[in-house]
């Protein structure tokens, strides 16, 4: 079973498919707020830091 679930995901990878959700995009000046939301779970998804 592992070795199923390892093919599909290296195929999803090589077609590109997985992409990760993006929760906010929040200005490196404002990083501090990025931090109190990872720390506080409310994402449910990636927390990015735009320079």
């Amino acid at each position: 079973m592992y070795a199923r679930w390892l093919d599909e995901l290296w195929e999803l990878h090589r077609n590109r498919t997985p992409r990760p959700h993006v929760f906010a995009e929040i200005p490196l000046a404002e990083a501090a707020r990025a931090h109190e939301i990872i720390e506080s779970r409310r994402n449910l998804g990636k927390v990015v830091l735009v320079p």
